[in-house]
């Protein structure tokens, strides 16, 4: 019998692996697919074998016995956004830790993008999607594959459709960033919020309004700009509002890129920050402490959010008929130094 060929030269058979271990071929498929007992002596000297002779089982094969291909997909909506790399980091290490590989697609905040990787990933059988989406209504997902494909929602809720989801308590994260800033004894408060057609953009703004509210102080439509959640868009939303007569004397970012963005701004129209400006973000990304002066931030657990979805969803996989649940984490106020008191407060 030929064997099979590779870049790497001669790929070893099983049967070889079996005559070398003096084994049966019936027993490296076990110790290799764990289908039945093997002793632990037998195994070790299976998987020696296996790894001197460089045996690699038949990926493709195994799958389609088996009918899962250990592989899941991960779609996030812009991988240069540190929040999106951080979890695709943590995902992918988590699945590898669980023997799962992960397809990392990145939709660009694209609805028909997102759509395409939604039907690619169905078609290349990965065995579920985690999906971090950019779309309000992602109604589209309902109809991929044949609509038994365990896919699960990081911070988005899809309102009607049954998905198993781990959100961000989004509202209590403007809310909490607001506080803040009316504790420091400021009133003229500035929000720069993300696209339009993000939820927890929405959610952020609304708890940055009912803090407002909640403390007697006028919402002002004038003080709410929309962002793209990257820093040019916070520096020209801030150049606007620093124009302004009547100008905020405290700026809260809806992502930490564009607190980066605001800082800028107000550096070029000769602002000290936080003695003439002070400034909150959300995220607390890697660079959050590294700014000048650090960020003050709501932080976001990313890795617990990644955590909770590769969970949930490894448990979807196992367990399609169970009911769909949805997790929501907290955050808290990383207190650094872009806030301060309200000059003469």
């Amino acid at each position: 019998m030929r064997k099979r060929i590779s870049a790497e030269g001669p790929i070893s058979t099983i049967k070889e692996v079996a005559e070398k271990a003096g084994v049966s071929v019936s027993t490296v498929s076990h110790v290799v697919n764990g289908t039945r007992y093997v002793s632990d002596d037998l195994k070790n000297k299976v998987l020696s074998v296996m790894e001197c002779l460089d045996y690699q089982p038949n990926r493709i094969a195994r799958s389609l016995r088996k009918k899962q291909t250990n592989s899941l997909g991960l779609i996030v909506a812009d991988i240069t956004n540190p929040f999106y790399s951080e979890i695709a980091w943590s995902i992918e290490y988590l699945s590898y830790i669980q023997n799962y590989s992960v397809m990392l697609c990145n939709s660009d905040g694209d609805p028909e993008k997102e759509q395409f990787y939604l039907n690619q990933l169905s078609q290349w059988q990965v065995d579920g999607i985690i999906l971090v989406s950019s779309m309000i209504f992602p109604t589209k997902m309902i109809s991929v594959g044949d609509g038994s494909l365990p896919i699960i929602l990081i911070d988005h809720d899809c309102p009607g459709y049954d998905f198993d989801t781990v959100l961000i308590d989004d509202f209590y994260a403007g809310k909490l960033a607001t506080e803040h800033l009316i504790r420091l004894g400021h009133k003229r408060i500035a929000c720069i919020t993300g696209s339009k057609e993000t939820i927890p953009s929405y959610k952020r703004v609304y708890g940055y309004k009912a803090s407002l509210e909640a403390h007697g102080l006028q919402y002002d439509p004038a003080l709410v700009l929309r962002g793209d959640f990257n820093i040019i868009s916070g520096v020209n939303c801030t150049n606007r509002l620093l124009e302004m007569e009547d100008r905020p004397t405290a700026i809260f970012a809806c992502n930490d890129l564009m607190a980066m963005g605001v800082m800028q701004s107000a550096y070029t129209h000769g602002l000290s920050i936080p003695n003439d400006l002070s400034v909150v973000g959300l995220d607390d990304i890697y660079w959050a402490k590294y700014t000048v002066p650090p960020l003050t931030t709501i932080k976001l657990p990313v890795h617990q959010l990644a955590e909770e979805a590769v969970k949930n969803l490894l448990s979807r996989i196992e367990s399609p008929d169970k009911a769909c649940r949805t997790v929501t984490l907290e955050v808290h106020l990383e207190n650094r130094a872009s806030t301060g008191p309200l000059k003469n407060y």
